[in-house]
C-alpha cells in the first residue's frame, strides 16, 4: 500500500498532520519539509477552492505527504472533484449515521464497491496513469469520518461497522454544540462523550482522530495516553498569529 497515512490508520500508528486554511502552497510545502506526515486542506471553513486545493496538492507531490481534503459537506460532487485533484484521504464533516458514512464511502469508491466515476483526472496523471489508478484507488483511499453532533455518538457503533471506514475525527466544539454546551470541554456530558468515542474506536479496533488547535508537548501527550492516532497539530494561521504576537510580546509591544 503506497498511501501510507491510510496504512497507519489500520495499523492505528500515530501520524501527525498540519491543517491549512490560507489557500497558498507555501504553507504545504513548510508544513512538508518540517516532516508532517499528512497535510489537510480545510474547505469547510476558509475560502479555499478546488482549484487552489489542486495547487496546494501539486506542492506536496514532492514530499513523502499525503494530501488530505476537509470537505465542506458530504457530497457526491464535492467527494468525486477532491479524489480527481489528488486527494489520497477525505475527511467527511458532520456524519451522524451509518447511512450518511455509508454514502461518503461509496461515492468514493469505483464499481462494484461503490459509485465513482470514471474519467481522466489529474489523480491519474489525466489519463497516462487511467488503468493503474482505477485498479487500486479503492485500495488507496483513506476515508475518515467526522463525528461532532450528538447524535453521532449514539450511533458510533453501527457508523464505525460500515464497510471502507478507516478512520474517524472528533469535531469537540461543534459536538458541544450540539448538545446546548458549547465550548464547555471540561462538562460532564462532554466528558462522557469523548470517552464514548474512544471507547469505541478501541472496541473496533479504528483509528481515534482529533485536532490540537494550539498544540503544545502537554496536550500532545495527553492525546497520545488517550490512544490518539490521527493527531493535526495547529493551524497556519493559527502558528502565524500565535509567532507573531510572541516576537511583538518579547519586543515589549
Amino acid at each position: 500500500m503506497n498511501n501510507k497515512l491510510r496504512k497507519a490508520l489500520l495499523n492505528r500508528q500515530v501520524t501527525l498532520g498540519a491543517w491549512i486554511q490560507i489557500g497558498h502552497p507555501a504553507c504545504a510545502e513548510i508544513f512538508a519539509r518540517a516532516g508532517f506526515d499528512w497535510v489537510c486542506v480545510d474547505l469547510e471553513h476558509g475560502a479555499i477552492d478546488l482549484e487552489t486545493m489542486t495547487g496546494i496538492f501539486r506542492a506536496l507531490d514532492g514530499f513523502d505527504c499525503v494530501p488530505v481534503a476537509r470537505l465542506p459537506i458530504n457530497d457526491p460532487v464535492w467527494i468525486h472533484r477532491t479524489l480527481d485533484a489528488g486527494a489520497q484521504a477525505l475527511i467527511i464533516p458532520m456524519v451522524k449515521t451509518a447511512q450518511e458514512a455509508e454514502s461518503a464511502v461509496r461515492e468514493a469508491k469505483y464499481p462494484p464497491r461503490g459509485a465513482r466515476g470514471f474519467g481522466y483526472s489529474r489523480a491519474n496523471r489525466h489519463g497516462v496513469d487511467f488503468d493503474e489508478y482505477i485498479k487500486t484507488a479503492n485500495d488507496q483511499i483513506a476515508m475518515i469520518m467526522q463525528i461532532e453532533h450528538i447524535d453521532a455518538i449514539t450511533n458510533l457503533d453501527a457508523i464505525l461497522d460500515v464497510e471502507g471506514v478507516d478512520g474517524l475525527f472528533i469535531g469537540p466544539l461543534d459536538l458541544s454544540g450540539s448538545m446546548g454546551i458549547t465550548g464547555q470541554m471540561q462538562h460532564p456530558q462532554m466528558v462522557d462523550a469523548l470517552e464514548k468515542y474512544l471507547t469505541a474506536c478501541r472496541n473496533h479496533k479504528t483509528a481515534a482522530g482529533l485536532h490540537i488547535v494550539h498544540p503544545e508537548s502537554q496536550n500532545i501527550q495527553k492525546a497520545l495516553d488517550q490512544g490518539y492516532t490521527l493527531i493535526a497539530l495547529g493551524l497556519d494561521n493559527v502558528f502565524l498569529n500565535d509567532r507573531a504576537t510572541e516576537c511583538l510580546k518579547a519586543a515589549g509591544r
